[in-house]
């Protein structure tokens, strides 16, 4: 999943984007049908290349015009398509092969169209070769719309709606490999669990909805903040869980510190204006090959009950009783972690 785009906004930039790739499937349906019957019934309307908006290839500005006066005020030779990818190639989420692919294709495809009809409006014949070319880029465009629709589909399917983390659909598989990774190459990984504290009275004196704003708001400070090849999962209710690869314990303690810090100096904004502090309590345990990933689970829960039973708003770390505690955190006593 690509990193978080702001609170609550990863699952509504991924609806907009499904959103106008069917747009734009139906229009080129719609595009494709009417090109045929004006090539095929003769009905006083003569065939006209400007009847196809033009392609880069074409006009090398086109983009960028499209872009300038939008859809509302792009004249008939702009594709709505071909302005929403103008002003938007340089996002993120579009600013991948799979779409790169389809923008290419699309401008084959108008390329291919307006050639076919320059030389039936110059000859008054279909180039069955010509013909076929259109037809090709046509199939072609409309199969990579649903192959990005598909991946963009199951992408979502393993997100959580609210808080854009991951969900516990994939988790406990993702894990597994992480697992497997970790022993093969005899690396060191952690798990952490991430509790929002007293975080049932939120909801009691502010309400579900302030709730949400606050699951989002930890949501995106977490998956803005971990490292790049760290993963969040919504675990649930107000539990986050963190898979840390290639980090030890005391690694993993800095990181897991420095988002607790993090949190508890980023106030939640409610509905109301109001800004409500937010501490979270943090368990974590390591990767291990004689233990399970349930079992690795069940450490960093333990050490999260003991972050809970250690006043709240701290990091606690499972360790073997012949274990130092983490370099790290061996200052702050509150932190200091003892066999569990």
């Amino acid at each position: 999943m690509p990193e978080s785009i702001a609170v609550g906004n990863f699952i509504d930039a991924e609806r907009d984007i499904l959103a106008e790739l069917e747009t734009a499937l139906c229009e080129h349906i719609a595009l494709v049908l009417e090109w045929n019957r004006r090539l095929l019934v003769r009905d006083g309307d003569t065939p006209s290349p400007a009847d196809i908006p033009a392609p880069p290839a074409d006009r090398p500005h086109a983009y960028t015009h499209a872009h300038n006066h939008a859809h509302a005020h792009a004249d008939d030779h702009d594709c709505n398509f071909g302005a929403w990818y103008a002003l938007n190639q340089h996002n993120r989420l579009i600013d991948q092969p799979a779409i790169k692919s389809l923008a290419a294709t699309h401008e084959q495809l108008h390329a291919a169209a307006r050639r076919l009809l320059e030389h039936f409006d110059h000859d008054g014949e279909i180039d069955a070769a010509e013909y076929d070319a259109m037809a090709l880029r046509a199939e072609s465009f409309f199969a990579q719309i649903r192959r990005i629709e598909r991946a963009f589909r199951t992408a979502r399917s393993d997100v959580d709606p609210l808080t854009g983390a991951y969900n516990r659909q994939t988790m406990l598989s993702d894990l597994e490999i992480e697992r497997e990774r970790a022993i093969r190459s005899r690396s060191t990984a952690a798990i952490a669990l991430v509790d929002l504290d007293l975080f049932k009275a939120v909801n009691d004196t502010h309400g579900h909805q302030n709730g949400d704003l606050v699951l989002q708001s930890v949501a995106s400070i977490l998956q803005s903040h971990v490292r790049p090849f760290d993963k969040v999962y919504r675990y649930g209710g107000e539990e986050f869980l963190i898979c840390l690869p290639n980090a030890d314990m005391r690694q993993t303690a800095r990181v897991l510190e420095r988002l607790r810090r993090v949190i508890e100096a980023s106030p939640v904004k409610l509905g109301n204006g109001t800004l409500l502090k937010i501490t979270t309590s943090i368990g974590a345990a390591p990767i291990t090959a004689d233990r399970q990933i349930g079992q690795i689970i069940e450490k960093a829960d333990r050490a999260l009950y003991a972050a809970k039973n250690n006043g709240r708003n701290c990091v606690r770390v499972w360790r073997q009783p012949t274990e130092a505690p983490p370099a790290s955190v061996a200052t702050t006593p509150k932190n200091e972690i003892p066999p569990l």
